[in-house]
């Protein structure tokens, strides 16, 4: 699943190449300013969408990328700042003319005039990219900065649960980690480098935005404990044993152990997590929030499926709600929506009103 988004891409793959602004926009004719817009986002540069996407479809084929799967993320992305529908975001910019003769020549002739200055204007924009310095070819570069201290922000989480008495490995990549749930805590675990054959790996506990960083290698077992002075607040231990090290990556064995005497209320008789499991038939740009804690988001391919699991609040926003189908807690398999349309679900954890003592999950706005 691509987590980057469109700018990141575009400015990774030029800084791969040994590429600076100015030379792209030499090669490209393209303005220096629409160059630095694409890479940062800012689209309210452009006259137009239609000069966005024609900028966006250029500049990819340039630098040798996939110019089709960045179109389409550049509307996902649309979708998830905007909430509109995706054909509205995927309709034409252009529509179908019922005039006469004397009103379309008038429409060609300001089109062309319109044209000729647009023209007029790059070349001037041209002529004076040269003077762009290096300060703001370095401002384009830096948008993704973040804290050492905290998550870095390329990092997709995948939600994973744990269950009592039984041990789930997790698979750690740079762009890939884990987030799972410790007596209704949200924990994230990820990999931050390798270096001589230890890990060094980040664990999060959720709300709280420091990291507590520990290194790890093969065969090695470590605690995470609340008895540690930055996991105090952690409600139970954690054993951690790691078992398989690469250059970027690393396997790790998670067991939940003993809990933190009067540190977690006991659950009512038959409380159960909301589940969710969907079914990709097609390609759909999606959003996940797990309570209140942002899980994935990006485009997720065909044939792809994806298991959710919270404690009280599962948020899922879909593209296209025709390309997923859904399975709730056990309930019948369903498509998820319309084709085409946006889908927005929330599920909640709700009291029993027959019986006090259980939950029972609902859809909000049933």
């Amino acid at each position: 699943m691509n987590t980057k988004r469109v700018g990141q891409i575009l400015r990774e793959a030029r800084e791969d190449k040994k590429l600076s602004v100015k030379d792209v926009a030499k090669e490209t004719n393209i303005a220096a300013k629409y160059i630095i817009a694409l890479e940062t986002e800012d689209y309210s540069q452009f006259p137009a969408e239609t000069f966005a996407l024609g900028f966006l479809k250029n500049y990819a084929s340039y630098l040798k990328l996939d110019a089709a799967m960045l179109l389409n993320l550049y509307r996902g992305e649309q979708i998830e700042e905007s909430q509109a529908p995706l054909e509205e975001l995927t309709r034409p910019t252009t529509t179908p003319l019922n005039l006469d003769r004397n009103k379309i020549i008038s429409l060609v002739s300001i089109f062309l005039f319109v044209i000729s200055a647009y023209i007029i204007y790059i070349s001037f924009e041209e002529s004076g990219s040269g003077s762009i310095d290096e300060e703001t070819t370095e401002v384009g570069s830096s948008v993704e900065t973040v804290a050492s201290s905290d998550i870095p922000s390329g990092i997709n989480f995948v939600s994973q649960s744990v269950p009592e008495n039984a041990s789930v490995p997790f698979i750690l990549t740079e762009d890939r980690g884990v987030s799972f749930s410790v007596n209704n805590q949200q924990c994230k675990m990820f990999i931050k480098g390798v270096s001589n054959g230890k890990a060094n790996l980040g664990f999060n506990i959720f709300p709280e935005k420091n990291v507590y960083f520990f290194q790890t290698a093969e065969g090695e077992e470590t605690i995470l404990s609340y008895r540690i002075e930055e996991l105090t607040s952690l409600r139970r231990d954690i054993r951690v044993v790691t078992q398989a090290v690469t250059e970027k990556s690393a396997k790790v064995l998670v067991t939940l152990k003993e809990e933190r005497e009067g540190a977690a209320v006991k659950s009512p008789v038959g409380d159960v997590p909301i589940q969710v499991t969907l079914f990709f038939s097609k390609p759909s740009y999606v959003e996940f929030v797990l309570d209140g804690q942002m899980g994935e988001r990006g485009l997720v391919s065909a044939g792809e499926v994806k298991h959710l699991e919270a404690r009280d609040r599962l948020e899922i926003k879909v593209g296209d709600g025709g390309a997923v189908e859904m399975v709730q807690n056990g309930k019948e398999r369903s498509v998820l929506g319309k084709p085409g349309k946006l889908v927005k679900k929330i599920f909640i954890r709700k009291p029993n009103p027959y019986d006090s003592t259980q939950s029972i999950i609902g859809e909000l706005g049933e």
